[in-house]
């Protein structure tokens, strides 16, 4: 016959029972954030370990292609001086073609957009329909990293013939990034592409895209300081912000530069993006809030920043 007793002696009381349910629940609040920045920092490692792939394949093509990195930009619009359907030129299209990378499954597995902005519809997009769209980025075609000015372009052409001043364009600038144009500014600062910045007038059936090449030199003239705010921090758990769409707590960007290393940076100003300063009569000249000298941002050629937009000096 069972003892009574012995079964009163062995249960829980409720304030045991209480105790240990408070005990579980305080380890599972140390332990959850703990294992979110491990989850997210494993993220991070993917995403540098993929924007390394990136490097070697450039480099393989540019022992194939003359010293080039690339073929350009992934843009389509041909019409506005670009640079061609991006199944067949831009850097995405010579990974790709040349079996030395799939950029379109090697995306950033932490950023929130996951298409290119010259894929969807919107102002700046609108080259496919999303049915031909949606066969490019079936097929490869696709990324959420951003590409660096300099890659596509190097420099800008000034003087040119058409007296174009879009640095944007194929023809006013000096084309693909060679790596002998490095030398002078060491090609462990010349960024080449970064995590992307997004673009939410752009998108693919709702969904968000990124922009695909930061936009070169700020302010009209054709040496003035590099513009970097379409990189944007994919990364890390810092204040969250409230930016429109650049709501969030990423604070940290992975950037690939010319010697093939990647490197971390913080968005520090905590507004969603690498920003330039506004000048001010203390500081009068533009600036990077974020990135310092180990991103290069001025001409290629001289190794510095000119110290005219206009002219090389």
């Amino acid at each position: 016959m069972i003892d009574r007793r012995l079964l009163r002696a062995s249960a829980f009381t409720l304030i045991e029972l209480l105790v240990v349910i408070s005990i579980l629940a305080l380890l599972v609040a140390i332990l959850l954030p703990s294992l979110r920045k491990a989850r997210e920092q494993a993220k991070e490692t993917v995403c540098s370990t993929y924007l390394g792939s990136f490097g070697r394949g450039f480099v393989v093509y540019a022992n194939v292609y003359k010293d080039r990195l690339c073929s350009g930009s992934f843009d389509p619009d041909v019409d506005n001086g670009r640079d061609g359907s991006v199944d067949k030129v831009g850097w995405v299209a010579d990974l790709l073609n040349m079996d030395l990378a799939e950029p379109g499954k090697m995306l950033c597995p932490s950023n929130p957009a996951k298409f290119n902005q010259k894929l969807g519809q919107g102002p700046s997009s609108g080259f496919y329909t999303p049915e031909e769209a949606q066969d490019l980025i079936d097929r490869g075609y696709n990324s959420n990293y951003t590409q660096a000015w300099y890659m596509a372009r190097t420099e800008a052409r000034w003087p040119n013939p058409e007296g174009d001043t879009n640095w944007k364009r194929v023809a006013s600038t000096k084309g693909p990034l060679m790596t002998a144009r490095m030398s002078q500014a060491n090609p462990s600062r010349v960024p080449l592409m970064g995590d992307g910045g997004i673009e939410g007038s752009d998108t693919i059936q709702g969904e968000l895209t990124v922009k695909t090449m930061t936009d070169g030199p700020f302010g009209g003239g054709p040496y003035a300081i590099q513009d970097y705010s379409d990189f944007g921090p994919a990364h890390g758990y810092g204040k969250r912000i409230v930016a429109g769409l650049k709501s969030s707590e990423r604070d940290r960007s992975n950037i690939l530069f010319g010697d093939g290393h990647v490197g971390k940076f913080i968005d520090k100003v905590r507004n969603g993006e690498f920003r330039l300063s506004t000048p001010t009569p203390d500081t009068p000249h533009y600036s990077q809030e974020d990135l310092g000298p180990e991103v290069f941002d001025g001409v290629l050629s001289l190794g510095r920043r000119s110290l005219d937009d206009y002219q090389i000096r």
